[in-house]
């Protein structure tokens, strides 16, 4: 797995902040991940890493998109909290259980969640709930059903205040396209919520996990996919801006992802 540096890294012999440097590395630049496991110490996570063919260890805080933790919470709303690096203040996201937020949300929620977790991404704080109560009230073509993945993106950017997050259609045919619009948003340190089929549902892809596969956030935990299993899961449908819908109405006018835009 490669990762891109968030500023200039130190990569030194052991795991610790007072081991000798081996080398530096420049701010954007793409670091190869070469150790199993992080490992703490003095609550740094040191990862092991290779750069011009020499391996030591960095603090895997500046690494982008590495999920570096998820933690239990005592929530039945909240129960997962995960740190993503980012730099010193590592991103810390809570994970809704969208089920937990009204009627509404127990049946169609999923995208609520993804919405809420792309607001906490940009420094938002907003439950499913509200993620709903304002869909509802300035989306247009409410169904009674789910929040599209195009809708997620008018939603998120009309709260945010401005465009942080970007949709772009599934039709048949583009998955490599998808395969690698996925990797270079989650390389350069950006999330993807992505509609998906078997069931109908709304995921956020927040990171990598250390072994390097993709970090799925949903109904309140995590869970670490293989990007084939992401591309297999894709829903498809139309493409283009003037063929989709706020609300859900069937597949085709329902399909697609949302790359949200790290600050």
């Amino acid at each position: 797995m490669v990762l891109q540096t968030v500023s200039q890294i130190n990569i030194r012999q052991a795991a610790s902040k007072t081991a000798s440097v081996v080398c530096t590395v420049p701010a954007n630049t793409d670091v190869e991940i070469v150790g199993a496991k992080i490992i703490w110490k003095d609550n740094i996570p040191f990862v092991k890493v290779s750069y011009k063919g020499k391996r030591g260890f960095t603090n895997g805080r500046y690494l982008r998109g590495l999920v570096l933790k998820v933690k239990n919470r005592d929530s039945a709303k909240y129960p997962k909290l995960v740190v993503i690096a980012s730099g010193r203040a590592s991103r810390r996201i809570k994970i809704p259980q969208q089920k937990k937020f009204g009627a509404f949300c127990q049946k169609h929620g999923c995208s609520m969640a993804a919405a809420s977790i792309a607001l906490q991404f940009r420094g938002v704080t907003k439950s499913p709930y509200e993620v709903y109560s304002y869909a509802k009230k300035h989306s247009g073509g409410y169904t009674g059903s789910k929040l599209t993945i195009f809708g997620i993106e008018k939603v998120v950017n009309k709260i945010a205040g401005k465009k942080i997050a970007v949709w772009k259609g599934c039709p048949e045919g583009t998955n490599k396209r998808i395969r690698t619009d996925i990797q270079k948003a989650i390389h350069d340190g950006h999330i993807v919520l992505l509609e998906q089929k078997n069931p109908i549902h709304t995921n956020a892809v927040i990171g990598r996990d250390i072994d390097g596969k993709y970090v799925i956030a949903t109904n309140g935990t995590t869970k670490k996919v293989t990007m084939h299993w992401l591309i297999k899961t894709v829903l498809h449908g139309k493409a283009g801006r003037k063929n989709q819908g706020n609300w859900w109405k069937g597949t085709a006018h329902g399909a697609g992802y949302v790359i949200v835009k790290r600050a």
